[in-house]
């Protein structure tokens, strides 16, 4: 279909999400909303939530969410495209399709930036550093110009001086490539190593960059007319022939272990971009092998998000496999330590994910013990219940069963238990103490009670943690006026589930002001006072070692006054004794 947003606008308008929802089952009006069993797990208990005002809908059981888009897609197994088209014929919407030579342009566009880097990274002077840590990696210039690696300098407005005059900031920002920002418009990637993404054809659609100190380490760029981080895998234009050939994948986090693997002659090795999988993804797993190796590193390999990717591949029919690597080592860690050998070792002795996943029960609880019993059995059932094929779940069953000695029956009865978590047919509760400050934040720019203005003239995206800074950058673009469903447009999966329990999250504020006010508080200003105390300790221990007594007094009347305004702030937000605070 291309990318026509007016046109998804409209259908939005003119179809109601709650009358095509219905048509898979069955809604009750509730309030302002619709709840419903959840048709993608077992839900005992009414956990799915339908806005029709908002044109979303939320499953506060197994976390799915969307808009009517991201509805059809999943329960029909269908791509964009295809969910677009039926839902258009349905509206009476002609699909406008953008042109070839728009597409081509930012393609140029996408290239150009690319050679730009590039060039960056092998003459700059302020590129030193970035070849020195390539090579410090073992990854050569011929390493670079094979993968066409980059880095981007230090200056918050290098790109954009460079390409705006021909390209303009529109186009830019809309690729990603610049930001909105406290300081206006500025380059997303500075003073990083870059790392190309590539489309299926090999062409250049997006980026990755990784830091040397900053946080976040790695970050990536948004969701763009181009690129859809769920909907593309790291390396895949160089993988695919090898995946078609083993008919498996090798699926990593990181940009360096694709690499790494790569140049090793692990050729069929993908990189997922982050532990959160989605339905786009598996799906283009699955044109190419029948079987996924998972290779991240043990905590982000039991990690919530990364396990619900791994069902995901599984109720696509795809065999999922996870490799046991050593405690403290990715996949490059892995290669450069023990070599291609043993490295190919561990991923050939890779174990079925759920019998991973029941083995790294017993490492975590003490099972031996009633309360370690209770807990891991608490944690296996939203496991459980994510997995749609049957025998895999008789088979969990009769594991756990053994792994816990308990009744085969008592399990899966318990495991077939409704998860105890808040369902939405409970009275809504104060949020301040039970979210963090982001989450306060957004849940109320999502649902239209605070003005991202005032967010903004405090905050920017890189305030926020990567995590949430999709949300904040697609806010800046939809803000003027607020426009909720063309904000769902500009995320890619992931990020729309997080927008939807938000935005639908039947929670009360006794003062919404101050819960922004607070908020704001703990993620802008705590922290900035914080960053300038460490900065005055440090000087001022300097100047008493070398003897300068006056500065040094100058700056501890500093420190202790912004001791006393940290104070201030910490009083304004608490103004009872006993409040609690967990943000």
């Amino acid at each position: 279909m291309g990318d026509n947003r007016a046109d998804v606008q409209t259908i939005k308008e003119r179809i109601d999400i709650v009358s095509v929802i219905s048509r898979y089952l069955s809604l009750t009006k509730s309030g302002a909303n619709y709840k419903g069993h959840c048709p993608f797990h077992k839900d005992d208990t009414p956990s799915f939530t339908v806005s029709s005002e908002k044109g979303l809908w939320h499953c506060f059981g197994c976390g799915e969410g969307g808009d009517v888009f991201a509805f059809l897609m999943k329960i029909e197994r269908i791509s964009f495209p295809e969910a677009a088209e039926r839902l258009a014929a349905e509206a009476g919407v002609s699909l406008k399709r953008r042109g070839d030579g728009e597409r081509e342009r930012l393609r140029t566009l996408s290239a150009e930036v690319v050679a730009y880097f590039s060039e960056n990274l092998t003459n700059a002077a302020a590129g030193k550093k970035a070849r020195e840590y390539l090579i410090h990696r073992g990854y050569g210039e011929e390493t670079w110009e094979r993968f066409g690696l980059g880095y981007a300098l230090p200056e918050w407005d290098d790109l954009k001086r460079s390409f705006s005059k021909r390209y303009g900031l529109k186009t830019l920002t809309d690729l990603g490539l610049l930001v909105k920002g406290k300081r206006g418009v500025y380059d997303r990637f500075r003073d990083r190593v870059l790392f190309p993404i590539f489309d299926l054809s090999g062409r250049p659609i997006a980026f990755g960059g990784r830091a040397f100190q900053e946080e976040p380490k790695y970050l990536n760029s948004p969701k763009t007319v181009l690129f859809d981080k769920g909907r593309h895998l790291y390396g895949l234009s160089w993988a695919r022939e090898a995946l078609t050939a083993k008919h498996s994948a090798i699926l990593v986090e990181g940009y360096t272990d694709v690499l790494s693997l790569h140049l090793a002659g692990i050729t069929h090795v993908v990189g997922s971009m982050g532990t959160a999988l989605t339905q786009g993804q598996a799906n283009l797993l699955s044109r190419f092998v029948s079987e996924v190796v998972i290779a991240y590193d043990r905590d982000a390999a039991g990690g919530t998000a990364s396990l619900r990717g791994m069902r995901i591949l599984r109720n696509s029919g795809l065999d999922v496999r996870v490799a046991r690597l050593p405690e403290g080592d990715d996949p490059d860690s892995l290669l450069r330590r023990d070599g291609p050998e043993r490295t190919l070792e561990i991923l050939e002795a890779a174990v079925p994910f759920h019998l991973s996943y029941i083995e790294s029960l017993k490492e975590r609880y003490n099972l031996s013990t009633l309360a370690g019993k209770e807990r891991a059995l608490a944690e296996a059932r939203p496991f459980y219940q994510g997995i749609s094929s049957l025998p895999l779940k008789e088979e969990i069953v009769g594991l756990l069963a053994e792994l816990l000695d308990l009744p085969l029956e008592g399990v899966r009865e318990d495991l077939g238990k409704r998860q105890q978590r808040w369902r939405p047919t409970e009275e809504p509760r104060e949020m301040e103490h039970s979210w963090g400050k982001e989450e306060v934040i957004l849940s109320l720019l999502l649902r239209g009670e605070a003005d991202f203005r005032e967010v903004a003239a405090l905050a920017s995206p890189e305030d926020f943690s990567q995590h949430y800074r999709p949300i904040v950058e697609a806010l800046a673009t939809v803000n003027d006026p607020f426009n909720l469903s063309l904000l769902m447009q500009r995320l890619d999966e992931e990020s729309a589930r997080q927008a939807s329990y938000l935005a639908l999250a039947p929670v009360r504020f006794n003062d919404t002001g101050k819960a922004l006010q607070d908020a704001l508080i703990k993620l802008v200003k705590l922290p900035a006072i914080d960053r300038k105390l460490v900065r005055l300790r440090e000087e001022t221990k300097r100047c008493a070692q070398e003897g300068n007594r006056d500065r040094a007094d100058e700056l501890q009347r500093t420190y202790s006054a912004l001791v006393a305004e940290r104070t201030a702030l910490v009083a304004q937000k608490h103004p009872r004794r006993g409040r609690d605070d967990k943000g």
